[in-house]
């Protein structure tokens, strides 16, 4: 029983090691990048970005040294195949080394600087146009936000956390400036992260407390009644 816990380590560890980011045509470039994480984090990705010479030796150390050199560029091969929907698959089942199977991916899916270009632009208008719908909570708005803000640091665009705190001031409702946003301090020196968790934990106790608000003006009013009733009937 004592090994119990090392155990389970070793077997959520070798859980984590499997997961291989599925690539189904879409966002080439996140996939790439993930993808290429997993194949150095296996000591695999150079023999994707280089490729492997095949050199005629006599040598035994060399041969060796090549045979262990193909075993890894097949083993980085066969997670690329792996990682691809089947549909997918056709474009690269007939690759035989990783680096053309990387390449093909690339020049059928990858973005080329025009494409990430318009990407880009396409994210930034997003980020101007931005605003906080009337039906959708903070948190809701927040998540949208910054999965927005978040994307085009992706592809580039960099911008200052005073910036993007601005921006969500300007984008809030006036029902939400009004109930939730005008119990912040204004004294505070907020980081992006300080000022979107402050908000959202202002907005979740607001929710906790409005329906108890409710009872009361409830049980109120049914009081009320009954005093009246009592007095005019």
């Amino acid at each position: 029983m004592t090994f119990l816990p090392s155990l389970i380590f070793v077997a959520m560890e070798a859980g984590m090691q499997m997961q291989i980011p599925l690539f189904n045509g879409d966002d080439h470039e996140i996939w790439s990048t993930k993808m290429r994480t997993l194949l150095m984090a296996r000591d695999l990705w150079d023999v994707v970005a280089i490729g492997v010479s095949e050199e005629n030796t006599h040598q035994e150390s060399d041969k060796k040294r090549q045979k262990d050199v193909r075993i890894k560029d097949m083993t980085a091969l066969h997670m690329l195949q792996t990682s691809v929907t089947e549909s997918i698959f056709y474009r690269i089942g007939r690759a035989t080394s990783s680096k053309q199977a990387w390449e093909i991916l690339k020049a059928d899916y990858g973005e080329t600087e025009a494409m990430q270009l318009r990407k880009s632009g396409l994210l930034v208008r997003e980020y101007f146009d931005m605003k906080m719908k009337n039906e959708e909570s903070f948190h809701e708005f927040s998540e949208r936000f910054m999965k927005v803000v978040n994307r085009s640091k992706f592809y580039g665009s960099v911008v200052p956390d005073q910036t993007i705190i601005d921006k969500i001031r300007r984008s809030l409702t006036p029902w939400f400036c009004q109930t939730v946003f005008s119990r912040l301090s204004v004294e505070e020196n907020y980081t992006l992260k300080e000022f979107v968790y402050t908000l959202r934990e202002i907005e979740r106790e607001q929710a906790l407390r409005i329906p108890m608000e409710n009872i009361g003006m409830l049980l109120k009013q049914q009081e009320r009644e009954a005093i009246e009733s009592f007095f005019y009937q």
